[in-house]
Order: structure tokens, then C-alpha cells, then sequence
């Protein structure tokens, strides 16, 4: 999250609260309750500055929000943008396989993203996961930067897209393995033991056979 956002966005409303709470007080002191000349005018005021405090409250809410909103977008924006890049990077004949691999394992971290988004934020892995796009982000960046300054009329690979791919492939491989053995291990910790509905179907059949018509008689 972007913590110093967040708080330029809240000094400002701080602000405007403090312009509110000073208009009120101004008023309050230009206009008197008791007096019935100015009752009119401070019934209004005080209308008005309650006017201000909802305004305000739905200002600071949306504000809040939007920054966070804001950055959710921006992380998507980021592989979209990085992902495009890499699809018109260099000469599209060279690197094919490499090329396809890389935006596979982007696909299949940006198709994931709404789901680790929604997750607790005190469990590990929407931070895991995090990492993982960004590192993979810039995996991707720095093979397109390869692509595009690549000679391709005498150039030789040295290997290094194979070897950055092989890297992502690693890292993708690690996390999605860490998430199978979170969500199998929670499944596990969960599972009915159906042990005493076997007890109980044997000692009702036991009891049929036998024409007893209660247990434990």
C-alpha cells in the first residue's frame, strides 16, 4: 500500500475538517442563538456546517479508498503493460518458445491476483505473492530489454533468456507449490472423521440382526 499517499490524502482531510470546525465556530460566534434576529441565520449555519461534516466524511471514504483501489490497478497495469511489451519485443521469430513461456507464467499470476487480493492480510501468502509478480514483472522487463537490443543479423544467444525463463519457471513452481500445500494442509486440518457414524451404522445393524430394539441393551 502506498503508505505516504495515504497520508498526504488524509493530511488534506484533516485540513478540511479543520476548515469546517472553524467555520462553525466563526458562526457561532457571529451569530447568537438566543437572539431572535439571528436565530434564522444561525439555525442555518448550523445546517450548513452539518452539510460540510457529511460532505467531508464521504470525501475522506472515497479518498481512502481510491488510493487503495488505485494501487490495485497500477499492479495491474503493470504486468498488462509489461506483458505487451514483451509480446512486440524484437524480432518475433527469435525466441519463440522462451517468449510464449514468459507470458504464460504472467497470465497465470494475473489470473490469480483477484483471488490472493481478497485473502486475509494476516495470512502469508498474498505478500508472497506479491513478490512473486513483481519479481516475475521484472524477469519479463529484462528479457524484453534483451529482445530489443538483441543483434539479430550477426548476434549469438548467450543464453541468458533461457536461463531468466528457467529462473521464472522456478520461482512460479515454488509458489505454486507453497499454495498447494496451504490450501491441502487446511483442507486436511478440516477433515470429519467419520470414525463414529461407522461405530454407530455397525452397532444399528448388529442391533437388526439381533432384534434388539435399543442400544447397549
Amino acid at each position: 500500500m502506498n503508505i505516504r499517499k495515504l497520508i498526504k490524502v488524509n493530511i488534506i482531510n484533516v485540513i478540511i475538517l479543520g476548515l469546517i470546525m472553524l467555520f462553525k465556530v466563526f458562526t457561532g460566534m457571529l451569530f447568537d442563538a438566543h437572539d431572535v434576529n439571528n436565530s434564522g441565520l444561525y439555525t442555518f449555519s448550523l445546517v450548513l456546517s452539518f452539510v460540510f461534516l457529511a460532505l467531508w466524511a464521504a470525501f475522506t471514504i472515497y479518498s481512502n479508498v481510491s488510493v487503495v483501489k488505485e494501487e490495485k490497478l497500477e499492479k495491474k497495469r503493470n504486468i498488462v503493460e509489461v506483458r505487451n511489451r514483451l509480446m512486440r519485443a524484437g524480432n518475433k521469430r527469435f525466441f519463440v518458445k522462451e517468449r510464449n513461456m514468459l507470458l504464460t507464467l504472467l497470465d497465470s499470476l494475473a489470473a490469480r491476483e483477484k483471488y490472493f487480493g481478497a485473502m486475509d492480510r494476516n495470512s502469508k501468502l498474498p505478500e508472497l505473492f506479491e513478490l512473486t509478480t513483481n519479481q516475475m514483472i521484472r524477469n519479463a522487463t529484462n528479457v524484453a530489454e534483451y529482445m530489443e537490443t538483441f543483434d539479430y543479423i550477426s548476434g549469438r544467444d548467450s543464453g541468458y533468456v533461457r536461463s531468466i525463463c528457467d529462473e521464472s519457471q522456478h520461482l512460479v513452481d515454488k509458489f505454486n507449490k507453497l499454495v498447494e500445500l496451504t490450501v491441502t494442509y487446511d483442507d486436511t486440518s478440516r477433515d470429519y472423521d467419520t470414525r463414529e457414524i461407522d461405530d454407530m451404522i455397525e452397532a444399528l445393524e448388529t442391533m437388526r440382526k439381533t432384534g434388539k430394539g435399543a442400544l447397549g441393551s
